[in-house]
């Protein structure tokens, strides 16, 4: 199964950069996995004393291939134009919406799954898990390439096979029930 990925990831790869592909055959023995429909929950949080507003794609609480995407991804935005307590300006965040589904865009589509969007304190976190890390890289850097930023952001990617950096987000849920409850 992760042999098949990693060749479909690399056609993805080579897509983003513009070559073309002979169509992929998938290997003699793979895993099917069905990627859970996004479900998405809004929370209302706090952190350190200001307000902290976080969508959660609840689907990934009872995803039971998390070994397939071992790599957590966060891509953090910084806010231009602040209202009270850190958070955007109703324009400002219309602009963080846009870049942030630019990249979210960029990145999904087989080789990562949407975790959370945060805003807090001036900044915009984007969560994702990634099968390839490679490829995130390449698609990431693309996003660069192609025009420069409308607002200053960064990325960090970390392996995480057990999904340990998912679980503040799970925690979110009183109810949780996935493997990070």
């Amino acid at each position: 199964m992760i042999r098949h990925l990693r060749t479909i990831g690399r056609a993805l790869l080579d897509r983003l950069q513009g070559k073309s592909t002979p169509s992929i055959a998938a290997p003699k023995e793979y895993v099917r996995i069905t990627l859970p429909e996004p479900n998405y929950t809004l929370f209302n949080a706090d952190r350190s004393g200001l307000p902290e507003v976080v969508v959660v794609n609840e689907a990934l609480l009872s995803f039971q291939h998390t070994k397939v995407f071992p790599w957590y991804l966060e891509v953090t935005i910084e806010a231009k134009d602040l209202a009270e307590q850190g958070m955007p300006t109703p324009e400002e965040s219309a602009v963080l919406f846009e870049f942030g589904d630019r990249i979210e865009q960029t990145i999904l589509g087989g080789n990562a799954l949407f975790l959370a969007r945060s805003t807090w304190n001036g900044i915009r976190q984007l969560l994702f898990q990634v099968h390839d890390p490679e490829i995130a890289h390449v698609a990431l850097q693309a996003i660069l390439a192609v025009q420069p930023p409308v607002r200053e952001w960064r990325y960090h990617m970390e392996y995480d096979r057990e999904w340990a950096l998912a679980g503040p987000i799970f925690k979110l849920f009183p109810l949780a029930k996935g493997n990070n409850a």
